[in-house]
């Protein structure tokens, strides 16, 4: 579970604090714009950096599991309004010189990455 909170700053009143509860993990801070300077990511910045990672991991770790070796992964997500629809573009870039059919594989897999799931499938928020 994650929490947050409004850190009750006037000169940055959409300060947020966002964290779970274990030991040793370092809260993330998020503003819904630039101010004094500092730049913190917007919800929906967050929201893109969350499916981004989350596809990294799920990438890295069939790529780890079949042998396949990789220099780096690069993940790009963007979200925009389309017709009143949130349309969600996510692009995967493998730097490896294994070859490319077993990448492709690879990337493909990337459809297990669990929030790629959430957002595939029929979502419902309840309010508590």
């Amino acid at each position: 579970m994650i929490y947050s909170h409004n850190m009750k700053n006037p000169d940055k009143p959409y300060l947020t604090q966002s964290a779970n509860h274990l030991e040793g993990f370092e809260p993330v801070l998020s503003d819904s714009r630039m101010q004094q300077d500092v730049c913190h990511l917007s919800p929906s910045e967050l929201f893109e950096a969350a499916l981004a990672s989350c596809t990294n991991m799920t990438v890295s770790g069939v790529l780890r599991k079949r042998g396949i070796p990789y220099d780096d992964i690069f993940v790009d997500v963007s979200m925009e309004t389309v017709d009143g629809k949130t349309v969600i573009k996510r692009s995967v870039k493998v730097i490896s010189d294994a070859p490319e059919a077993d990448v492709r594989a690879a990337v493909e897999r990337a459809r297990n990455c669990h929030l790629y799931k959430v957002l595939s499938g029929e979502i419902e928020v309840r309010d508590e």
